[in-house]
């Protein structure tokens, strides 16, 4: 019996795909979101060999909301009920203020705050009216480490 649904974003590598090893290992169907494509068909294609979950795949960047929208609508149109939502994708700058790139920075304040937040809002609604859902955000503990 299938759990419910899980969406992760930053599915293709590191603590994001772990998440969806875990969610697969347990039953979930997943909606995996991340911007490289050929790793998200890799990581379905091992968890739909392995498990009997359905997994879905969104090559998406997410820095961009008008692809947040994309996601939540196509969702939406499948009638696809989100139980457990991992904001996940995420990434970060280092190096001098000076010296770093200001559109990088600009990119990753559009990630890591606008579509976490984003995301939260557009799928609590429906979380909210079923009486039901998790939603988990990852940080980096890299904002409280010293800056140069």
């Amino acid at each position: 019996m299938k759990k419910g649904s899980v969406l992760i974003t930053g599915a293709s590598g590191g603590i994001g795909e772990e998440f969806a090893r875990r969610f697969a290992e347990d039953g979930y169907d997943l909606i995996l979101a991340a911007r490289n494509e050929e790793k998200l068909q890799f990581l379905k294609n091992e968890l739909e060999s392995k498990y009997s979950n359905n997994v879905l795949i969104f090559p998406f960047d997410l820095s961009v909301q008008e692809n947040v929208e994309k996601l939540y609508q196509e969702l939406s149109v499948k009638k696809i009920n989100v139980d457990i939502l991992v904001n996940n994708a995420g990434f970060g700058l280092f190096g001098e203020f000076t010296g770093t790139d200001l559109n990088r920075e600009l990119n990753m304040i559009d990630l890591n705050v606008k579509t976490l937040t984003h995301m939260t809002k557009l799928f609590l609604g429906g979380m909210i009216q079923r009486n039901q859902g998790k939603i988990l955000n990852i940080a980096s503990t890299a904002a409280f480490q010293p800056g140069l």
